[in-house]
């Protein structure tokens, strides 16, 4: 067995809290409808952050947790929807708050909410590239979701702009040939489900993406569990995509097994798009929910249609 290891988490978020009970003086809506179509109670606005702040200081938290040398960082991936520019890229800032080598690469990638989980499986086969290079140091490598989406809503727009939240999730991962790791993921190619035209606001078909979550992630999570030939039983934790409570019980109830391995963190938060897996994953490991040998499932989806799952271990 080989593949990437994570060493180091870190979050960030916005920092002004927004309730449900103060979304409703702004629309037609109510904590009580809110939280029985999604389970979200508050979520974070990002009002003088960046994109680039939350994701700098997600990462440097991460970075700090791992305790490796910076100088030894060969690539930094942000994986987001919401740059704050449409070039450079949101990386190239991250790298140069912390001050990383000149000779990193530095790169945004937009797989909607499925980002860290493309984010993942790209940095895989850049690590093993670098260990194909002869007097390499270890390699390692940060991957970053990061998401400012409270500027592309529609506040006039219940079906929208109660769901979405602004923070970032970082993590810093190398090669280990003791890690095990597995991908399944893939893309259906539809636009008018869930897209944000440029300088306009997120617009959705509540319906019709929720259809397609509730098929693809059960079908993702088997496929990865197949994939590394695990069975439900083996896995410790089952991160999803932190976007809706119900997609993510139903879920639990079509894979089986114990549903309370399903974290949740979408109380607080709500869909942080690329950002809520790492978030999820940041706060379980302070949490001390996760432990060395934990194998864990984490599931994306999103525009695109993206989806995708990742089987690490801690």
């Amino acid at each position: 067995m080989a593949g990437i290891r994570i060493l180091g988490l870190g979050s960030s978020r916005g920092e002004r809290t927004v309730t449900n009970e103060m979304l409703a003086q702004a629309v037609d809506t109510s904590d009580s409808w809110i939280r029985s179509k999604t389970g979200i109670r508050s979520r974070y606005f990002a009002e003088k952050k960046t994109n680039a702040d939350l994701a700098a200081e997600a990462a440097e938290t991460a970075v700090r947790r791992a305790g490796i040398p910076r100088e030894q960082i060969g690539f930094c991936l942000v994986c987001t929807f919401t740059a704050d520019d449409d070039t450079p890229a949101t990386a190239c800032s991250v790298a140069a708050r912390l001050g990383l080598s000149e000779r990193i690469l530095a790169l945004d990638l937009n797989g909607a909410c499925s980002g860290f989980i493309y984010g993942c499986r790209i940095a895989e086969g850049l690590l093993a590239a670098d260990l194909q290079k002869e007097s390499m140091e270890k390699p390692y490598g940060l991957v970053i979701g990061s998401e400012r989406i409270s500027p592309l809503m529609d506040m006039e727009d219940r079906g929208t702009c109660v769901l979405f939240g602004d923070g970032a999730g970082a993590a810093v991962v190398t090669w280990d040939e003791t890690a095990e790791t597995a991908f399944y993921g893939g893309c259906i190619p539809d636009r008018q489900v869930l897209h944000c035209v440029r300088g306009s606001f997120i617009e959705m078909g509540g319906q019709e993406v929720y259809r397609f979550a509730v098929n693809k992630v059960p079908e993702a999570i088997e496929g990865v569990l197949h994939a590394a030939g695990r069975t439900r039983e083996e896995i410790r934790w089952f991160v999803c995509h932190q976007a809706n409570e119900r997609i993510i019980d139903n879920a639990a109830r079509r894979i089986g097994g114990d549903s309370s391995k399903f974290y949740k963190n979408l109380y607080t938060y709500g869909n942080t798009s690329a950002a809520s897996i790492p978030i999820a994953l940041c706060q379980m490991k302070e949490e001390n929910l996760l432990e060395a040998g934990d194998r864990i499932v984490c599931t994306g989806f999103g525009a695109g249609l993206t989806y995708g799952s990742m089987l690490i271990t801690i």
